[in-house]
């Protein structure tokens, strides 16, 4: 850590966050958010910056047009914050690791295991037993990593693309941002449950109770913009999780529908202190009815929003956040100890936190299996790009 001239007088420990892709933003605004509100000083050096198309996000250093501003970040930096799982020297190359020197290394998921080991148990085993010191977001993932500590994955609470917006006159709008086309039943948690979210929503705009706009392979400041004029979003009400777009609703005073299990709202109360949740928790099969009473009352959509946006400011403000980051770094160097330690501490926590969610979510898909089925025979659903 380097001694600096700062009004403070403090240490200002140097960063340097690195990743693959932009990881749907969520590095960005740990980076922003520890500039801006800590004494810490980073950069963020993406890979492949462009790995969504035209689903972007603002970056910090693009490697393949500022690789020598990449090397001098890393050269400066006290810590190398590594995100999501993938080979740096198959990415970036053969000598990138040479970079690192001694600097204390970290790794953060953002995504369950099985994304990268595609059902190989000996690679789920790998990725969770890293020696590498790990964090986890205190979401759906957290589960799978019983070594990680649990972090928040913070939003620019006071940024005025997220703050409230009082949403047009006219028909209401619902948006929806999937992230794919995967079905809530394929696969557990790379879903959005698009197909049959959307099934319902075009059944309400079919009846003229409401406007869908869905918002895919757009920039995330244009997504972010668009979500302000809603009248209600949808994070997600099939796998148990929330999602960055979700916080950032709530940011936005919109009544957010999403489905959270109890292993999610377990983390969310410790990482906040919060005993109530704000999102309007509903699975998707129950979700008609109060879409419905929300898309008729323009007065409940404003309290349900309202009291969103109040939430946030009282349990999600970033410049407390952030502050389970700062303490990472610090203990990488005073207390190197306290990572590696299992938070599960028998068998029974660990059947709790995946087994049983894992157990209501089968029965689920068994259950909507007709609908699968009827769904196929017209031809599955329109394709996303098509509406």
């Amino acid at each position: 850590m380097r001694r600096t001239a700062s009004t403070c007088g403090g240490v200002v420990m140097n960063v340097v966050h690195v990743s693959n892709t932009p990881v749907a933003g969520s590095p960005g605004n740990i980076v922003s958010a520890l500039n801006r509100l800590t004494d810490i000083r980073a950069r963020h050096i993406v890979f492949n910056s462009s790995a969504y198309r035209t689903r972007t996000f603002a970056v910090d250093i693009d490697w393949e047009s500022q690789r020598e501003e990449a090397f001098d970040a890393i050269a400066a930096a006290d810590v190398i914050h590594i995100h999501q799982y993938f080979a740096l020297e198959n990415t970036f190359g053969a000598d990138f690791q040479r970079h690192f020197g001694k600097k204390k290394l970290i790794r953060q998921y953002h995504s369950a295991p099985d994304l990268w080991a595609k059902g190989d148990a000996a690679v789920v085993a790998s990725i969770v037993n890293e020696a590498v010191p790990q964090l986890v977001i205190a979401q759906g993932p957290e589960r799978y990593y019983p070594f990680a500590r649990v972090v928040p994955n913070v939003i620019p609470l006071h940024d005025s693309r997220y703050l409230p917006m009082e949403p047009p006159d006219g028909l209401p709008v619902v948006v929806f941002s999937p992230s794919g086309r995967a079905s809530a039943w394929k696969t557990r948690w790379e879903t959005k449950g698009a197909p049959q979210t959307l099934a319902l929503l075009r059944k309400l705009q079919r009846e003229g109770l409401c406007k869908l706009e869905l918002i895919v392979d757009r920039p995330h400041d244009e997504c972010l913009r668009a979500r302000q004029q809603a009248s209600i979003v949808i994070d997600e009400c099939v796998t148990g999780n929330y999602h960055l777009s979700g916080l950032e609703a709530l940011s936005q005073g919109k009544p957010t529908i999403g489905y959270l299990d109890q292993r999610v709202q377990a983390q969310l109360r410790t990482i906040t202190g919060a005993v109530e949740l704000p999102w309007i928790d509903v699975r998707l099969e129950e979700a008609e009815q109060p879409l419905r009473e929300l898309l008729a009352s323009r007065s409940l959509r404003t309290a349900a929003g309202a009291a969103s946006r109040k939430w946030m400011e009282t349990y999600y403000d970033d410049a407390g956040l952030i502050q389970h980051y700062r303490r990472a770094y610090l203990d990488l160097f005073e207390a190197p100890e306290r990572f590696g330690v299992a938070r599960f501490d028998s068998e029974i926590e660990r059947w709790l936190a995946v087994g049983l969610p894992n157990h209501h979510w089968s029965a689920r898909r068994r259950a909507r299996a007709p609908f699968g089925r009827a769904l196929r025979s017209l031809g599955g659903w329109v394709g996303i790009h098509q509406i």
